[in-house]
C-alpha cells in the first residue's frame, strides 16, 4: 500500500474502538518475533504533559549520543508524527513500508478473533516497535495512549517509568475517581525498574509508592529527590531553567516552549534521562542539553502558527489542561483581545471546559471538528448559553459569542475580524488542529 492507502486503513480501524487488553498486541508481537525485546524503553503516563516530556526526553538522549526514538499520540496532521527515529519523523514511504511489513500479521491476529479486530492504536504501536528495532534504536520513549495497565504500549517492559500529574479522564474505562485512574497508570512500573513522578497529589503518590514497592522499583519524587532550582520566563521565547536532578545539577537550560507547566515537564524529562543513563552505567552530561533542546518542537502545544496576528494551536482537551491553557492566556496576553475558537469531543467533561474558556475569551467562536465524536455546534451553543445565563458573575464573560460550522471557517472569520495586536487560539481537542496549516 502507499501512504494514502495506509492512512485510510488506519482511519477505518478507528471503528474498532478502544478495547482494554494486551492480548492482541502481545500476539502480533509474538508472531513478528518480539521486536520490542531488542530495545530499551522509557514509559511515560499521566493525564497531561506526556507528549512534551517525551519529546524533550528523546532529544536529550539523542544529544548524549544514544540512538533514541519516541512513539507519541495522537497526531495532528499525519500519522508519521507519531513515530520519531533518531531525531526525525518517519517518512511517508518508510511508514507505508513498515505497515506493509506487518500487514500479514494484522490479518493473522484478526483471523484469531482475540476479542475483536486489532485496533488502530495497537497497529501503530506494533509499527513503532518494528521501526525502532529495524533502525537499530537503543531506547524508545513511549507515551501511553490511555491509562497504562491495558494500553498497547505496556507490552514493553520499560526500564524507566515517568508519571506526570493525574486527573479525571476516560472515566468510563479507567474509573470514576483519581485513585482508580492512578491504579491503572502505575501498572507501567515494572519489576526492579526506576520510576519518577512530578505529581503533587498525596493520594496518587501513595498509590505510585505501593506499586513501586511491590515491583521492587526505585521511586523518585519531585520536591524530595529532584527540583526546579530556578525558572525565568522569556515570554514567547520560552524558559531558562535550573534543575536539581537526582545525580547532578543542570543550570541555564533553555527551552523554546511557553506555558508555566513546561519547566515541570522538563524536570521530569531530565530525571528520566538521568535514570536511564544510570541503567547503562553512564552519567547524564549537562554540556549537550541546551543544544539538544534548542530546536525542540511540540506540535499543537500552545504552538504559534502565525505571528500577525498571533495565532496559536493547542490540544487542551480536559478540564486540567484547559485550566493551564486559561492561565497561560492570562499570564502572557492579559492586555490583548483574545479570540478563542473552541470545539470539543462529546465524551469529554465539556461543561467544565466551557467554564474555563469563558473566563479568558474576549471573543468566543463555538465550532465542531466534524468527526463522529465531536460535540455538535448546536449542543455546544446550548450548553454555553446555559452556563453564561446561570453564571453568578464570578466568571468573566466574552463580549461576543459566535457559532460556526467548522474550525476552518471559524479561523478564517477570526483572521478577518482580528487586529494586529489580537490573539487567536484554537483549542478544545487535538482533532481541531488538522489542516490549519493550509489556512495559515
Amino acid at each position: 500500500m502507499n501512504f494514502s492507502q495506509v492512512s485510510k486503513y488506519l482511519d477505518d480501524a478507528l471503528i474498532f474502538g478502544i478495547k482494554p487488553s494486551l492480548t492482541r498486541i502481545n500476539k502480533i508481537l509474538q508472531l513478528m518475533g518480539d521486536p520490542h525485546k531488542d530495545i530499551d524503553f522509557i514509559h511515560i503516563v499521566g493525564t497531561n504533559g506526556k507528549t512534551s516530556t517525551a519529546v524533550m526526553l528523546a532529544g536529550i538522549l539523542k544529544g548524549q549520543g544514544i540512538k533514541s526514538a519516541y512513539h507519541i499520540s495522537p497526531h495532528i496532521s499525519s500519522y508519521t508524527e507519531r513515530i520519531l527515529i533518531d531525531g526525525s519523523d518517519m517518512t511517508e514511504e518508510k511508514f507505508a513500508k513498515t505497515f506493509d511489513g506487518i500487514y500479514p500479521y494484522i490479518e493473522e491476529v484478526n483471523r484469531l478473533d482475540l476479542g475483536g479486530p486489532i485496533t488502530q492504536f495497537e497497529i501503530i504501536t506494533a509499527m513503532a516497535f518494528v521501526a525502532a528495532r529495524n533502525s537499530g534504536t537503543e531506547v524508545m520513549v513511549l507515551e501511553a495512549g490511555m491509562g497504562g495497565r491495558w494500553d498497547a504500549t505496556n507490552a514493553a517492559d520499560a526500564k524507566v517509568a515517568g508519571l506526570t500529574g493525574i486527573s479525571l479522564e476516560h472515566t468510563q474505562i479507567l474509573g470514576g475517581t483519581i485513585p482508580e485512574i492512578a491504579a491503572e497508570k502505575v501498572e507501567v512500573i515494572k519489576k526492579r525498574a526506576k520510576a519518577a513522578t512530578i505529581s503533587s497529589d498525596p493520594g496518587v503518590i501513595d498509590i505510585i509508592g505501593k506499586q513501586a514497592s511491590s515491583m521492587e522499583a526505585d521511586l523518585y519524587l519531585y520536591g524530595r529527590d529532584f527540583n526546579i532550582s530556578s525558572s525565568e520566563s522569556r515570554d514567547l521565547a520560552g524558559w531558562k531553567i535550573g534543575i536539581e536532578g537526582i545525580y547532578g545539577k543542570y543550570s541555564g537550560i533553555e527551552i523554546p516552549l511557553i506555558g508555566d507547566y513546561q519547566p515541570l515537564n522538563l524536570s521530569l524529562a531530565i530525571v528520566l534521562a538521568e535514570l536511564y543513563m544510570d541503567t547503562i552505567d553512564r552519567k547524564l552530561d549537562a554540556g549537550p542539553i541546551n543544544n539538544s533542546l534548542a530546536g525542540i518542537y511540540v506540535k499543537g502545544r500552545l504552538e504559534m502558527i502565525k505571528k500577525d496576528p498571533l495565532v496559536f494551536s493547542d490540544v487542551s482537551h480536559n478540564p486540567e489542561s484547559m485550566d493551564k491553557f486559561s492561565r497561560v492566556m492570562e499570564e502572557y496576553f492579559r492586555s490583548r483581545k483574545k479570540t478563542i475558537i473552541f470545539a470539543v469531543l462529546s465524551d469529554k467533561d465539556y461543561e467544565a471546559m466551557i467554564g474555563k474558556v469563558l473566563g479568558v475569551a474576549d471573543r468566543l467562536i463555538l465550532s465542531s471538528s466534524h468527526i463522529s465524536r465531536s460535540l455538535s455546534v448546536a449542543k455546544l451553543q446550548q450548553k454555553t448559553a446555559e452556563i453564561m445565563k446561570n453564571s453568578s458573575g464570578d466568571i468573566k464573560m466574552p463580549e461576543e459569542v459566535y457559532a460556526m460550522d467548522s474550525v476552518e471557517n471559524s479561523l478564517n472569520y477570526a483572521l478577518k475580524i482580528s487586529g494586529t495586536n489580537d490573539i487567536i487560539c484554537i483549542t478544545g481537542s487535538p482533532t481541531n488542529l488538522a489542516g490549519l496549516d493550509k489556512i495559515i
